[in-house]
């Protein structure tokens, strides 16, 4: 805390990592630091959760408590049908999303709400009928559009009541289901459950009565559509008939008798070439025999004739007969003879009949013949006749047409009618419920611990945001690393602040010797009634203050062996920045060494180092400089600690200070004095108000830059270091001063007291009071 780390010689990081160094990048979100800025700003992280909590208790207790009952509703697609129709008037609706998203809107229409609003006259109640308040003339200022002139008192109580439950009322729909939650929310249970389910029947009621309403237009629709049909049907039909009537086209069976008749001989002449061409196959048969000579016994007909047939099984009866008279009683018995007799009359017998079955062929063949000429002549007859009809027929199947197609609409709407008429009555809702609201028992709103939750929440987010803020805009320096960052110099140590209340007791001792001091005889103050901050660090030094004092001591300890340098100037960008207490503790802490050192106070328009030690000196500085006082007269010497003072007393002539820090004779001042002492410590006026300090940067071998901790803004500190660009090497570092430790920790942890606490004995923790 007290001491940087690059006090001592260490070497560099990257010596040790090597190229590791370049692979590692640092991240850009560090949570450490996002919780100290936290912790060192948690009053203004604080102020907004209080606030919106604050106001979320504020609303919570006054809002009015209310009561939601939930009724559920089942959005059934399959209804009931209680006649028997292939379609309804008004067609169950669909299960897509879009749908039953409809559906979840209707119930929340302008059109249900005022039924519900009528049936249980919500106008009259308070609740639902609020009292015109202060308010109401601003609001109306923000209304889109103001109400209509001609609209009654009651009909804007009723827009007023629906507006009211539009605000109570909640209708959500269950995941993808379909089944759809209506929530309403009173400031009584019972009432919410009523007005819950009044809404459910008022859905109900509005899905039949706008079924009924669509059954009932179709209804006359279709009542007014049927007479026109009938008397198109009855005229139609008539005149199918006149035109049959006028051109002979007589019907049996649905066709004309013309065509039935063609019809019938074509299929009479069809059989009768088939009879003509197996006649003519016999008779062919019959003229290759005669031809050939072959047995004509062998054709189809006489084969199958049964004379022939009777009269063959008789020749072989008498055949076999004459086979066995033949052989017992021999060729020449009269028996065998009669036998032969016998078998010569059957074959004739046979002969002739065959030779009639032969004859007969033809006279089939020629019949046939016969017959077939005589159909194709009718045939031919009658299609001469269809040819001269075919022009009437036309037009009298486009006529049957007509009638048929003005038939069959005028019976679909006439059944149509009955239908519709059938179902004007028994009209019924596609929903149903699934449960009943119930008086609920619980308060639903407002819901206390959510609100104050989420404000406590809401409230960490924005405070933790503005914290954020806070410590981004704010460009005070804060550490150490700033100070370095900013100055390109070490810092040297942070100087603690001490508290005022320790400062106070410390002057309290002081004041039993105020009675025995006598400004006259003794020009420096001693040390019991100086300032009990200016010499602290050889008072308690035991202190955090002191192990800081002593690390800028050892820097300088440090730079002299190397260099021989007389001359430290302290000083800081603007006042009120702790240099002077600085460069008193200081110089103190190394005239107690032994050094030879000499305190000059070089703010000859502000001389508080003098007016803390030798408020009485009436030689300093500038009498020194200008020959006026002697060297010795002008120095005190504190015999407790070693220490010589040079002082300045008030000079009222401003301009003879503005150039005597740029005269030749404060550069032989100083010269004269680096030979008298070891070392000198100047208390030099702030650097960017003044250019004196800048005077004396350039006199001086070294300069201790004293930065306010929380106080001196970075772009200051930027500016200084710009004004100290002639001597930037001869800056020997800076120094925070009154530093408080306690909330230092939350910017650099292991320079605060945190970290310095295991180490600490009574007198250090005194002495980091602040």
């Amino acid at each position: 805390m007290l001491q940087r780390s690059s006090d001592y010689d260490h070497p560099p990081a990257d010596e040790h990592t090597g190229t590791a160094v370049g692979r590692w990048s640092q991240p850009t979100v560090d949570l450490r630091e996002m919780a100290r800025i936290l912790l060192r700003r948690w009053k203004i992280a604080a102020v907004a959760p209080a606030a919106l909590v604050a106001l979320a208790l504020i609303y919570v207790m006054a809002a009015d408590t209310l009561y939601t009952a939930t009724s559920t509703v089942l959005v059934d697609p399959r209804r009931a049908n209680v006649v028997d129709t292939t379609q309804t008037v008004l067609s169950n609706f669909g299960t897509d999303d879009a749908t039953i998203e409809s559906q979840t809107l209707l119930i929340q229409s302008v059109a249900i709400l005022q039924r519900v609003v009528e049936k249980l006259k919500l106008t009259s109640d308070p609740e639902f009928s609020p009292e015109p308040g202060l308010l109401d003339p601003i609001k109306r200022l923000f209304r889109s559009s103001p109400p209509a002139d001609g609209a009654s008192p009651e009909d804007a109580a009723t827009a007023n009541s629906v507006d009211i439950l539009q605000r109570r009322m909640k209708v959500t729909r269950q995941g993808t289901t379909f089944l759809v939650d209506i929530n309403v929310s009173s400031e009584e249970p019972k009432k919410a459950a009523t007005i819950a389910n009044a809404i459910a029947e008022g859905y109900f009621e509005e899905q039949v009565r706008a079924k009924s309403d669509a059954t009932r237009i179709a209804a006359n629709w279709l009542n007014s559509q049927i007479d026109g049909l009938k008397s198109r049907v009855v005229s139609s039909e008539r005149a199918v008939e006149d035109f049959r009537s006028a051109n002979n086209l007589a019907v049996s069976q649905g066709v004309t008798v013309n065509d039935q008749q063609i019809t019938d001989l074509n299929n009479k002449i069809i059989a009768a070439r088939v009879q003509t061409a197996e006649a003519k196959a016999k008779y062919d048969q019959v003229q290759q025999l005669a031809k050939t000579g072959g047995d004509p016994g062998g054709i189809n007909a006489a084969l199958s004739s049964e004379t022939i047939a009777k009269l063959r099984a008789q020749y072989a009866d008498i055949a076999k007969n004459e086979a066995d008279l033949s052989s017992k009683y021999g060729v020449r018995h009269p028996l065998v003879a009669n036998v032969r007799a016998q078998l010569k009359d059957t074959q004739r017998l046979i002969n002739d009949e065959i030779r009639r079955v032969l004859e007969s062929t033809k006279h089939d063949y020629d019949v046939a013949k016969s017959r077939e000429a005589s159909l194709q002549q009718s045939f031919d007859q009658l299609q001469g006749v269809s040819s001269t009809s075919g022009q009437a027929q036309v037009r009298l199947h486009e006529l049957q047409r007509e009638a048929e197609a003005n038939r069959t609409l005028y019976e679909s709407y006439l059944a149509r009618y009955k239908e519709t008429t059938a179902q004007e009555s028994l009209e019924m809702p596609d929903s149903r419920v699934v449960t009943r609201a119930s008086v609920p028992i619980r308060p639903s709103s407002p819901k206390s611990k959510l609100i104050l939750g989420l404000a406590l929440m809401l409230g960490l987010g924005i405070g933790c945001v503005i914290a954020f803020l806070a410590d981004y805009l704010d460009r005070r320096v804060k550490t150490l690393e700033q100070a370095e960052n900013i100055t390109g110099v070490p810092a040297l140590a942070a100087l603690p602040a001490i508290g005022a209340r320790e400062l106070a007791g410390r002057a309290k001792r002081g004041r039993n010797e105020l009675e025995h001091y006598d400004p006259r005889t003794v020009r420096l103050l001693p040390p019991s009634l100086q300032p009990p901050l200016m010499r602290y660090a050889i008072d308690e030094p035991g202190t955090f203050f002191a192990e800081a004092i002593r690390a800028v001591r050892l820097s300088i300890q440090r730079t002299m062996r190397i260099q021989p340098i007389k001359v430290i100037l302290v000083t800081s960008s603007l006042d009120s920045e702790g240099k002077t207490t600085l460069a008193s503790n200081l110089a103190l802490s190394l005239a107690t060494l032994g050094i030879k050192t000499l305190l000059i106070d070089g703010d000859l328009r502000n001389p508080a180092l003098t007016r803390a030690l030798c408020p009485h000196a009436d030689a300093g500085l500038l009498e020194v400089a200008t020959g006026v006082a002697p060297l010795e007269r002008a120095v005190h010497f504190d015999r407790n600690s070693g220490l010589s003072i040079l002082p300045s007393p008030v000079v009222k002539n401003v301009d003879i200070i503005t150039e005597l820090m740029f005269s030749e004779q404060m550069g032989d001042i100083l010269d004269h004095l680096r030979q008298r002492y070891e070392l000198i410590i100047i208390d030099s006026p702030p650097l960017v108000p003044l250019v004196d300090g800048r005077a004396l940067a350039e006199l001086s071998d070294r300069i201790v830059l004293a930065v306010g901790w929380d106080q001196t803004p970075q772009e200051v500190l930027t500016h200084t270091i710009g004004l100290l660009g002639p001597v930037h090497d001869r800056i020997l570092g800076t120094v925070l001063t009154r530093v408080d430790l306690s909330r230092l920790r939350f910017y650099d942890y292991y320079r605060s007291s945190a970290y310095l606490k295991p180490y600490g004995t009574a007198s250090l923790g005194q002495g980091a009071a602040s």
